[in-house]
């Protein structure tokens, strides 16, 4: 079968690597005349690591990344630990820390290695699809004609408005009043000042939590780099989500007097930020055309909060499903590229199996950036918490459980999304 992916970020390079290990002719067209790998640091949680070692991913992750214990959260003033345990044995799998400039260049490497075409500098004025298959028309007056169009150009897609209903304002993502600086500082400029141990003594994610305000940290040992994003909810006079150049003057004076030494060393040393608007999607009605051939994926379909660390993870996901339910299709098709129907039976059981999981985990990050700014959650005590661990190891899963809950958070973590998409096919088909 022939793929068109449209948008050569994190969750395009994915996809295009994914079905081109399976034999798939793919290419991906992307408007900006060169890889655009911007961005901080990301996490791969387990359920997406497990599927990225199905990619033989795992060795070459493991040189960029960074396995992370726990997350823990800290007070913003003083730095001491406000939680009073962390989870422990969640998974099998690891779950990765890393940056997403990294792990672009590492997709974009695997991709060309396994025959997909990317053509830069390629702008998509519109995509559609008929019985026999889709097609994509670019500004340029070319046309590009698959069997699957992915559409994976971002939270603000041009594009997802020709294939839902209702025009784009009832697509528009949700705009929140959240913005986040963010940069990198080089470990040994920190190691050179001193008060700085707590932001290098571990691989944990961090979060400082303040008054209607909040920093995230995570220290990657391998790259040797320290990331850094500082939350402010207030009014901006941003033009667009993200903005490569923030005010990094604007940050130091947010945060003045606010900050335990460590966080008020990294400002002194950064030189520079980006600045982006947290944003989700509505959820959408659905995620494909009426024909199932053209696919919304990622943050076009489902864009969230990155306050649960989930955003890239639950692309992976999708894909895995997506991946599984299409060759289960081939194989019951002889091989033979599938045709309109069963496009069709693909799209819906892969939205049927995907939407409830991604659309409680988007409810779970946004929930997070409440608690994060410390609405309706209380707020960090005067004394240091007693830390310790708490074992996940034999906690039941449950996507229905409180948020704060043990069985919630093993539920998010510890997915096998292909092993539920086989139980839903085994299930469905005998009805067939």
């Amino acid at each position: 079968m022939k793929f068109i992916i449209i948008g050569a970020g994190l969750g395009g390079l994915s996809a295009a690597l994914c079905f081109a290990r399976r034999g798939h002719e793919v290419l991906i067209l992307e408007r900006n005349p060169a890889l655009t790998p911007r961005g901080g640091a990301i996490n791969i949680r387990p359920g997406a690591s497990r599927v990225m070692r199905e990619w033989d991913l795992e060795a070459d992750l493991a040189k960029i990344s960074e396995q992370t214990p726990n997350f823990l959260l800290r007070r913003m003033d003083t730095g001491d630990i406000s939680m009073g345990s962390a989870a422990v044995d969640i998974s099998t799998f690891p779950d990765w820390g890393t940056f997403r400039q990294d792990v672009v260049q590492l997709l974009y490497r695997k991709a060309l290695d396994k025959g997909v075409r990317i053509n830069f500098g390629s702008t998509v004025s519109n995509v559609c699809e008929d019985a026999e298959g889709a097609s994509v028309s670019l500004d340029n007056g070319a046309l590009e004609k698959a069997d699957v169009v992915v559409v994976a150009d971002g939270i603000r897609s041009r594009l997802r408005s020709k294939i839902l209903p209702g025009g784009p304002e009832a697509t528009d993502p949700a705009i929140s009043r959240v913005t986040f600086y963010g940069f990198q500082v080089p470990a040994d400029d920190l190691r050179s000042h001193p008060g700085t141990s707590r932001l290098m003594d571990q691989v944990s994610g961090n979060c400082w939590l303040g008054k209607g305000a909040f920093v995230i940290t995570r220290f990657n040992s391998r790259l040797q780099r320290v990331g850094f994003l500082f939350g402010v909810e207030s009014e901006t006079d941003q033009k667009s989500l993200w903005e490569e150049h923030g005010d990094i003057n604007y940050v130091r004076e947010r945060f003045a007097g606010s900050t335990c030494s460590e966080l008020d060393v990294a400002l002194s040393l950064a030189t520079e930020c980006d600045r982006w608007k947290l944003a989700e999607m509505p959820d959408l009605p659905r995620w494909s055309s009426d024909g199932g051939r053209i696919l919304l994926l990622g943050d076009s379909a489902h864009g969230m909060h990155p306050n649960a660390a989930q955003g890239y993870s639950q692309i992976v996901e999708d894909i895995a499903v997506l991946d599984f339910l299409i060759s289960h299709h081939s194989e019951k098709n002889k091989g033979l590229p599938l045709g309109h129907a069963q496009m069709q039976s693909v799209s819906q059981a892969w939205q049927a199996i995907r939407k409830p999981r991604v659309e409680r985990i988007k409810a779970y990050s946004r929930w997070n950036t409440d608690l994060f700014l410390g609405k309706g959650a209380p707020t960090p005590g005067s004394q240091p918490a007693q830390h310790s661990l708490k074992s996940m190891k034999n906690v039941q899963p449950d996507i229905n459980a409180n948020f704060q809950s043990s069985r919630f958070l093993k539920w998010a973590l510890d997915h096998d999304a292909v092993d539920e998409a086989k139980r839903f096919v085994k299930k469905l088909e005998p009805k067939l």
